[in-house]
């Protein structure tokens, strides 16, 4: 399931087009799951354009949007009408990158954010990385539900 941020209508009356912003599995508010393949995510936005009877789709992505997308596009190209990607491109990063990626999720999931503030677990990933645009960026995906915030 996605978490729909908001749906838009815009142009006038001979331009109109609907468009939604949507939280890919694992980011925001949607389900989160073991596996997030570019393939499994291209299949999530299939099987959601299905659920609201969109025959085509313009796909505009950026990084993991962007990929998933590019998948999509290619798993299904009878369903895309257009593809932007912003500042990806269609290449596999290095094992060298991954590896650097990998350690750094590590880190993250060893900070035990339960009962944390959304301020506290900023500073808290903050002090990992000296640049705090880093920290506020990957931050953005916590949510916090209720008043005994997980």
């Amino acid at each position: 399931q996605f978490a729909l941020n908001k749906g838009i209508g815009s142009g006038g009356p001979d331009h109109h087009r609907d468009i939604v912003l949507m939280d890919l599995r694992n980011h925001g508010e949607s389900d989160h799951h073991k596996s997030m393949t570019y393939l499994e995510m291209a299949e999530d936005l299939i099987r959601f354009a299905d659920a609201k009877h969109i025959e085509k789709l313009t796909l505009i992505g950026h990084n993991v949007g962007a990929k998933t997308a590019m998948m999509t596009a290619q798993m299904y190209p009878e369903r895309v009408a257009g593809l932007i990607s912003l500042d990806t491109a269609p290449v596999s990063s290095p094992p060298e990158a991954r590896k650097g990626t990998m350690g750094v999720i590590d880190q993250l999931l060893s900070i035990n954010l339960k009962g944390m503030t959304r301020k506290s677990a900023i500073d808290a990933v903050g002090d990992m990385f000296s640049d705090p645009g880093i920290a506020n960026f990957v931050t953005n995906n916590i949510v916090y539900e209720g008043e005994d915030d997980d």
